[in-house]
């Protein structure tokens, strides 16, 4: 009786010991988790302020200006295959944040120190980019997630895309004049200025000899042809049917008609 007894409490103690050893295992386990997948999870649930690129976005409305400062609206599609670039490198994406099925509006600042590029990162200008058209944004989102102020702006789209070039006018012909730029190369412009062209035109006017001198900068807009409205051709109006003879009146008379 006593062997038993004494071997029960050995079995004893040794489940406690068991139990005890598992209890903190379970314990270091818990704290020495890995906290990285959680973190990043976590992450991915709220885009905080910072530096970020975003990518695939569509121009809501064209900008009203041609020159910077400008804001532009865009549109962030709700869509799976949505991400953006913690940084702006691409080994670290973070998914968009939306609300429900909702799309994403930003409103994008543009000032002289943005970088404007064509799809092939060529300069671009302002006017380039038009409602529509698809972008890549790298900059610095705002605290409450609806404003870029944008570093580079990138236009998608497969377009011819306008530079800005400035130089002195070497000689003017015909059909353009040639410039120098300042390293040296020579340019010669096609005249835009044609009969039918739209111009802005910035001067000092001298109304008494309708002259415009010191002129600063002449605008010139796409020539826009109005077309006259095609009118149809008139239908002659209908011969008068003629009077009805005294003999038909008479026939109409006995039928009662």
């Amino acid at each position: 009786m006593y062997t038993k007894i004494k071997k029960i409490i050995k079995n004893l103690a040794l489940i406690s010991v068991f139990v005890v050893s598992m209890s903190s295992f379970y314990v270091l386990a818990a704290e020495n988790l890995p906290i990285t997948a959680a973190a990043d999870k976590f992450s991915n649930k709220t885009l905080v302020a910072g530096f970020y690129q975003f990518n695939n976005l569509e121009i809501f409305k064209s900008p009203n200006v041609d020159e910077p400062p400008v804001t532009i609206e865009v549109i962030q599609k709700n869509e799976k295959s949505c991400v953006v670039y913690e940084n702006g490198k691409n080994d670290r994406p973070l998914s968009c944040v939306f609300k429900g099925e909702q799309n994403n509006n930003f409103l994008i600042q543009v000032d002289e120190r943005t970088t404007l590029l064509g799809i092939n990162q060529e300069p671009a200008l302002l006017s380039d980019f038009t409602a529509g058209d698809k972008i890549n944004i790298l900059g610095w989102l705002s605290a409450d997630g609806k404003i870029i102020r944008a570093a580079i702006l990138r236009n998608l789209e497969d377009k011819n895309f306008h530079q800005s070039l400035s130089g002195t006018v070497k000689n003017v012909t015909g059909d353009g004049f040639k410039i120098v730029l300042e390293n040296g190369d020579e340019i010669f412009v096609k005249t835009p200025i044609v009969e039918g062209s739209q111009v802005t035109v910035k001067g000092v006017f001298d109304k008494i000899n309708n002259t415009i001198n010191n002129v600063l900068s002449i605008l010139i807009r796409p020539t826009i042809v109005i077309q006259e409205p095609v009118s149809e051709p008139e239908t002659p109006p209908a011969a008068p049917s003629a009077k009805p003879s005294t003999l038909f009146k008479n026939f109409l008379r006995v039928f009662g008609l």
